[in-house]
């Protein structure tokens, strides 16, 4: 007759079992969910464009609303944002949207703008690394309602700024560096 378990045995089979069982159970996970468990952070930057520069909602004014109230030249952009480009003379260039930059473990990251108004836009995503080389997406056009983004792989190594270059001004706006410690 085999000797009896002791009390200690039979915890450590049973904290045994139940790590097995919760590492098979993470081996069946979509592939997703990994990257929705990793540490993702993000940083968002509303800003309204003009022909005399950049506003970043919140910081330089309260709202794109605020703004047109103390700048009503710039209403039509708003009001009819398909009847003119951001050459035409009828009324005065205007956009508005969302640049957002996020990283998931700092393995990779994605540039998105998010366009709610405004003119047609000519832009360029990078993204920028600190010590390493800035990788440059294409140019592309973007219109009020439409989401444009650039996405590349990283080093888990120096922080990561995301950057919209727009063609029409020849200016670069940039979100704050995201730490990648």
């Amino acid at each position: 007759m085999p000797p009896p378990i002791s009390r200690r045995a039979r915890f450590t089979s049973r904290l045994t079992a139940t790590t097995a069982l919760a590492a098979c159970f993470a081996l069946f996970l979509p592939g997703t969910a990994f990257a929705e468990m990793g540490q993702v952070r993000t940083e968002t930057r509303e800003i309204i464009i003009t022909e005399e520069g950049v506003y970043e909602v919140g910081e330089d004014v309260e709202s794109l609303e605020a703004f047109l109230e103390e700048n009503p030249e710039y209403a039509p952009s708003v009001e009819d944002p398909d009847g003119f480009s951001t050459l035409a003379t009828t009324s005065l260039p205007l956009t508005h949207g969302t640049l957002t930059t996020s990283t998931t473990n700092c393995d990779s990251a994605t540039v998105r703008y998010s366009k709610t108004s405004g003119s047609r836009l000519t832009i360029r995503f990078s993204v920028a690394q600190v010590g390493r080389l800035t990788q440059t997406g294409g140019i592309m056009s973007i219109v009020a309602g439409q989401s444009r983004s650039y996405s590349v792989s990283l080093r888990p190594v120096g922080n990561v700024q995301g950057r919209m270059y727009v063609t029409q001004q020849g200016t670069t706006f940039t979100n704050n560096y995201i730490s990648c410690r």
